[in-house]
């Protein structure tokens, strides 16, 4: 995996990284610098997959921006 991992096993005692970590595996999470939640592969207890992560990626790169990215002005 080309991508930084959460092994979930260590994950006690880790509140400020369990809140990314959704409700099992695989889990997608996309966050901005400041914390905030771009993209994830659940929508509450409901799993999107990885594939809508993905493609908010694709547009992010492509220069379209999601209405739930913050832009800098």
């Amino acid at each position: 995996m080309p991508w930084p991992a959460i092994d979930f096993q260590k994950l006690k005692g880790k509140d400020a990284i369990r809140k990314y970590a959704g409700h099992g595996i695989p889990c997608l999470v996309l966050v901005d610098a400041t914390g905030k939640v771009i993209s994830s592969t659940y929508a509450g207890a409901q799993y999107l997959g990885p594939a809508k992560v993905l493609g908010d990626l694709d547009a992010i790169f492509a220069g379209r921006v999601l209405d739930n990215v913050a832009q800098n002005r």
